[in-house]
């Protein structure tokens, strides 16, 4: 009994560099090199792995930008997003840019995080309107190079805390 690729080559439908292409995907795809440790390309695969994919968001509508970036801090925020806190979480205080300030309930290690700059905090479009995340710092970055004000919090980085200058009125 043949098998397909066998059946499909005798009729002439692919090549036997078709096969060897397919059996070389199979063995040697993207799959197997994530399950290798992320040697697909260089850098640290952690690393890379928390930044958003900003070059595949250039130019693309607001509606898909925003839900990327939902779905990126959504999976890699190191708050609760909601429930009720431990006993040792503490309130953060930021600088939102209207003036008010913003006040994150934030565990003790998740703090941490963000006083030694490993952490930032980010805004972002939730599916209810504005909202603050913590994320981790590579992350926080890649955010700030889509939307430079959305990065609120972020040790040794100029671009956090920046407010919109609005034109004066006449």
């Amino acid at each position: 009994m043949l098998d397909l690729k066998a059946k499909l080559a005798s009729a002439g439908l692919i090549t036997q560099a078709d096969i060897a292409r397919a059996e070389k995907s199979k063995s040697g795809g993207k799959d197997a090199k994530r399950k290798a440790g992320g040697k697909e390309r260089g850098g640290d695969p952690q690393e890379r792995a928390l930044e958003v994919p900003v070059a595949k968001l250039k130019g693309k509508p607001k509606s898909e930008i925003y839900e990327t970036v939902r779905k990126w801090v959504e999976h890699y925020r190191l708050d609760k997003a909601g429930g009720v806190p431990s006993e040792s979480a503490q309130a953060y205080h930021f600088a939102q840019p209207t003036g008010r300030v913003g006040r994150p309930m934030l565990e003790p290690d998740v703090l941490e995080r963000l006083q030694r700059g490993e952490a930032g905090v980010v805004a972002y479009m939730s599916n209810h309107g504005l909202a603050h995340a913590v994320v981790p710092s590579a992350t926080a970055r890649s955010i700030a190079e889509i939307y430079p004000l959305w990065l609120r919090v972020l040790e040794g980085d100029a671009r956090a805390g920046a407010i919109e200058e609005k034109p004066a009125s006449p």
